[in-house]
């Protein structure tokens, strides 16, 4: 994501944006439309600062030699390592080279470079000798509980709420183009110090992209299960690939939206509510979703003992770099045009076997999902 209001802009084909500077809630912007609606544009993480409360601008800086970023509630720091600190602590990232600003939106460590997400980094490492970057990182408070698997690394400050993830997004190809998963494993140094490795899954990958970020709570709950890993649970990881893929098998995306996070819409009466999911690779893979039949649980569930599907809800576009799936239908009561709780959803391939869509999950910083609600 380059920017907030470029995302934004994107998704209105480019019709002038005229801000709703009334709103209070740190995950969405609202614009004023021509026909005296409103649409908010909720983000899946917050897209503004929590003490500032001014929108990430996803851009680095330059103050005393160091480099410097702001997330949502995070401050990051680069020199020789990358130091991202909050009000519950900091986890120091080492660097095998030392980092230099090539512009606001790129910092670059050799053949790697960092980019900013709304609160933290991403970091694309070339793998050409060894199929596989390994880096160290530090955290100030000892024995944290370790929750991971070969998609994602937490150290949880309490039982489902981490302190600090990282999370694959994928291989890619010299290009630059997403071509396969990337997994990760992990070695535990020290009660504070930890090593970890993303490894490609292609032979033909160049570099590994992945995301390291301090946690804010998420407007969606949601996690991918698998046909080739069925006992396993996703609730952190931030990339789906839908579809078949040979590590995965076949993958599903099951999410379901956390009112609270947007309690301001519950009694507005709405026009529609279009979710766009962030689109990684250049498939034209698309999805159907459908209603999940019973309430799914984020943390628990796997593809052994998942809920089964409903109705179909609608088939996703695939355009401008987003999947987008009209929920109109799913959240809204026909009758008073009001948002009704629902169960959630889930994302299933639209054609068996016909490759995989790798999006960005709930819990992406570097592409969060924008859930679009136009109202009254």
């Amino acid at each position: 994501m380059q920017s907030v209001l470029n995302e934004i802009l994107s998704l209105r084909n480019q019709k002038p944006l005229i801000v709703d500077y009334q709103n209070r809630n740190r995950y969405r912007l609202i614009a004023r439309e021509d026909d005296g609606t409103r649409t908010a544009y909720c983000f899946s993480t917050p897209i503004y600062n929590l003490e500032s409360r001014k929108l990430i601008d996803l851009s680095f800086g330059l103050e005393n030699g160091e480099i410097y970023a702001v997330g949502s509630n995070t401050n990051i720091t680069i020199s020789d390592r990358v130091q991202m600190q909050n009000a519950e602590g900091t986890c120091f990232i080492d660097l095998p080279q030392n980092p230099t600003m090539k512009s606001v939106k790129e910092v670059q460590f050799g053949s790697g470079v960092i980019y900013a997400t709304t609160n933290g980094v991403a970091i694309k490492a070339c793998i050409k000798e060894t199929g596989r970057f390994s880096f160290t990182f530090e955290v100030q408070q000892p024995f944290m509980n370790i929750r991971q698997n070969e998609k994602y690394f937490s150290l949880m400050r309490e039982k489902f709420r981490p302190f600090v993830t990282f999370s694959c997004i994928g291989t890619l190809d010299s290009a630059g183009n997403l071509i396969a998963p990337a997994k990760m494993s992990y070695q535990k140094l020290s009660d504070r110090k930890y090593m970890l490795t993303i490894s490609a899954t292609s032979p033909i990958g160049s570099s590994v992209l992945f995301e390291g970020n301090l946690y804010e709570n998420k407007l969606f709950q949601d996690t991918t299960v698998e046909s080739l890993n069925p006992k396993e649970n996703n609730a952190f990881g931030s990339t789906a690939f839908i579809g078949n893929t040979a590590l995965f098998g076949l993958q599903w995306l099951y999410s379901r939206p956390d009112y609270s996070k947007i309690s301001e819409l519950m009694d507005k009466r709405i026009n529609k509510v279009i979710l766009h999911v962030p689109k990684y690779n250049k498939s034209n893979v698309e999805m159907n979703a459908f209603r999940v039949v019973a309430r799914f649980c984020s943390f628990g569930s796997n593809w052994d003992n998942k809920i089964e599907s409903g109705n179909i809800i609608s088939s996703t576009t695939a355009e401008d770099g987003y999947q987008s799936v009209d929920l109109t239908s799913l959240v809204i009561d026909p009758r008073t045009r009001t948002i009704t709780k629902s169960e959630g959803l889930i994302l299933k391939p639209k054609v068996q076997n016909s490759g995989f869509s790798a999006v960005a999950t709930g819990d992406s910083y570097y592409a969060p999902q924008i859930l679009e609600v136009n109202y009254r």
